[in-house]
């Protein structure tokens, strides 16, 4: 068993650690989006205003 654990001890940590990134990936990776989507509306808001006042067409 103890030679077990030295061989493979390394391979299982790497699998715990790339599960663990993976599970935190995807909450990361929606805010994100989030955020992202947020500032693009935001700047389509700011850039229509912009072209209101200065009654140009858009």
């Amino acid at each position: 068993m103890k030679t077990f654990i030295e061989e493979y001890g390394l391979v299982v940590v790497s699998i715990i650690v790339i599960m663990l990134i993976v599970v935190a990936a995807t909450p990361i990776g929606t805010n994100l989006k989030d955020g992202i989507m947020t500032a693009i509306e935001k700047l389509t808001t700011a850039l229509g205003t912009a072209v209101s006042v200065t009654g140009n067409p858009a």
